[in-house]
């Protein structure tokens, strides 16, 4: 799917613009639209989650291996249940959490608003309420725009070390030709 900058004669023919077209005013016009990148993706905070998973989930699952082979107590063996579990998901269920999600999400623009529509779930954000961008590039052009606007913070540590922690509601998150979209929400901000 193209990311450029869309008018509005192509309305009928993208799905994604036909789909957030209903949720805005009649005064707008939507700009742009696009997805997530979609499928497994690794992000800079796995360098440190991918091993704390397999600490967490290896101890977990040979406590539950000694308890069952050793003959303790249930009680032994229902305890390091939930913590098996959180090992799953750790090693491998926020894999498919994420690109579950990421496969639910559209990202708009319009003239006026940023829209982030995660499955039902619709997000509008002024444009004029948005009090700072933080742009992050990836090399082959991709990245991700997160918002700030008056009724939200965060600091500089916080988006170096992982995008997603801080509010992943307020992001445009992993796009193709991030930049074009960066310079086109500063160009209306500006306006």
């Amino acid at each position: 799917m193209s990311n450029n900058i869309l008018d509005d004669s192509s309305t009928f023919s993208n799905p994604l613009k036909q789909e957030l077209y209903k949720h805005i005013n009649k005064e707008e016009r939507l700009l742009w639209t696009e997805r997530p990148k979609q499928g497994l993706l690794f992000r800079s905070s796995d360098s440190y989650m991918i091993p704390f998973s397999l600490f967490w989930g290896g101890f977990a699952f040979f406590w539950e291996f000694m308890v069952l082979n050793m003959g303790a107590p249930i009680f032994m063996a229902l305890f390091g249940i939930p913590f098996v579990l959180v090992g799953l998901y750790f090693i491998v269920g926020r894999f498919f959490h994420d690109m579950y999600l990421r496969k639910n999400t559209i990202y708009g623009l319009t003239n006026k608003q940023v829209i982030i529509k995660r499955g039902d779930k619709l997000q509008f954000v002024d444009i004029s309420a948005l009090t700072d961008i933080q742009l992050t590039k990836n090399k082959n052009g991709s990245g991700s725009i997160l918002f700030r606007n008056k009724y939200t913070s965060f600091d500089n540590q916080s988006i170096q070390n992982n995008l997603r922690l801080i509010n992943p509601k307020l992001s445009f998150e992993e796009i193709p030709n991030v930049q074009s979209v960066y310079n086109q929400i500063e160009k209306l901000r500006h306006l």
